[in-house]
């Protein structure tokens, strides 16, 4: 006749693997969330950056563009200083010189005023990129905050399920064997990961590596008068009941 006792001790043990199972999926989720949190960071602050250039440029461009229709302004005062001396020159010689000078101020305001026109045209063009940029990084600061909103009530819904389930493994953990126990938790690899320590046999094949169990050792299996490990993988085998065979079992 099976020994109940060492079944269910098993199975128990079992339980707790599939709780550990979950706690360690939902830690692996919650750790996932500050990264996602980060990456929304990172892509507003790319975009904050290419504004606060384009400002920059813009900023430049505009401050070329007085500075050289300040030199505009300069020429235009000097051709009236040379205009003035016109009317008072007494020698061909001396007019000569102040017609090539205000022939000179002219090449120099038409070559400065090309340069104008060009820094409009580029302050223009910086203008519609920064509008365009601003409203970019408007539309990405409301959705970063609703998507970074969204996040933290998921990782505090994780929280919630991680402390619920920690709940059940408290009480699970009293009925399980406390040498099962102690031998379950010697195989801890980190704070959150146990290393599984039993596994059933499902369709005559063990749970977790998938060997199929020859029938003798099926045979004592079922009969549980002593601890049966799978030949491959070694985690300890046991049969559950008809209505509790899971469909498939994969250790983490």
């Amino acid at each position: 006749m099976p020994d109940l006792n060492l079944t269910l001790e098993l199975a128990f043990l079992y339980d707790l693997q599939q709780i550990d199972a979950e706690i360690l999926t939902r830690h692996k989720k919650l750790k996932l969330i500050p990264d996602d949190i980060r990456k929304l960071k990172e892509d507003f602050r790319v975009h904050e950056q290419k504004l606060n250039a384009l400002k920059d440029q813009l900023s430049q461009a505009e401050k070329e563009q007085r500075s050289q229709s300040a030199e505009i302004e300069a020429l235009g005062e000097q051709r009236k200083k040379y205009q003035t001396q016109l009317t008072a020159v007494k020698t061909n010689d001396e007019m000569k010189a102040l017609y090539k000078q205000l022939e000179f101020i002219d090449q120099q305001e038409e070559e400065i005023e090309d340069k104008v026109l060009e820094l409009m045209l580029i302050i223009d063009d910086l203008g519609g990129e920064t509008k365009k940029e601003h409203e970019i990084l408007a539309a990405k600061n409301v959705d970063h905050k609703a998507e970074e909103a969204e996040l933290q009530k998921i990782a505090q819904g994780i929280k919630a399920d991680i402390s619920e389930i920690q709940e059940k493994r408290q009480n699970l953990i009293q009925k399980v064997n406390p040498d099962l126990l102690k031998q379950y938790q010697g195989r801890t690899t980190t704070q959150h990961t146990h290393l599984d320590l039993v596994t059933p046999v499902v369709d005559n094949n063990c749970g977790n590596c998938k060997l199929t169990i020859p029938p003798q050792m099926l045979n004592e299996i079922t009969q549980a008068r002593k601890k049966i490990a799978c030949p491959s993988c070694k985690l300890i085998l046991f049969e559950l009941p008809t209505f509790e065979q899971p469909n498939d079992t994969t250790s983490e």
